[in-house]
């Protein structure tokens, strides 16, 4: 089982080989069964999906890192369940990702996220930390000045939210 730390990092080498995240969320009546395999930079993850106990769907997703963690909303408070779960890349960077889902009584669709804007990637070089805070999906990361080296970025902390809204029939995370 993951073990959740403060912040993203790079893992070690032992890690890549031995991590493992399985997570089980409940929101109203469904119920999200998460899982990753162990090893490699590019991991299956398996979602199962249950209804009233009931089984309604197996998703199998390429995620690109380690899942770090996964937490259910409705952001766009249309009472369909929303999963989002996180990931974060090897290397230095450890740019995060997130991998997202509503959930319809007979259908699903994936949820995007719109990219940063060019005013809020300044000083972007990864080391996300993403978390759901007031009906919003936040996502934190250091802020790196010229000079800075990977490990010690000295500009501060930039928290953009986003809201999830239905553009041309697609469901986007867009910044506020």
């Amino acid at each position: 089982m993951l073990t959740m730390v403060a912040s993203l990092r790079p893992p070690t080498t032992e890690e890549i080989t031995a991590e493992r995240f399985e997570k089980t969320l409940i929101f109203k009546k469904h119920q999200f069964e998460i899982s990753t395999t162990e090893a490699g930079a590019v991991r299956e993850m398996v979602m199962k999906v249950s209804r009233n106990n009931q089984l309604l769907i197996t998703i199998r997703q390429k995620t690109d890192g380690w899942v770090i963690n996964a937490e259910t909303a409705d952001l766009d408070q249309n009472n369909a369940p929303e999963i989002y779960i996180y990931s974060c890349t090897y290397g230095s960077g450890a740019f995060g990702k997130v991998y997202g889902y509503q959930f319809f009584p007979d259908s699903f669709d994936k949820i995007h996220m719109a990219p940063l804007t060019p005013e809020l990637s300044k000083g972007y070089m990864g080391h996300d930390m993403f978390k759901m805070e007031d009906d919003h999906l936040v996502r934190q990361f250091p802020i790196y000045l010229a000079g800075d080296i990977n490990a010690k970025a000295t500009g501060g902390v930039r928290k953009v939210k986003y809201k999830l809204q239905d553009i041309e029939k697609r469901l986007v995370l867009i910044p506020e």
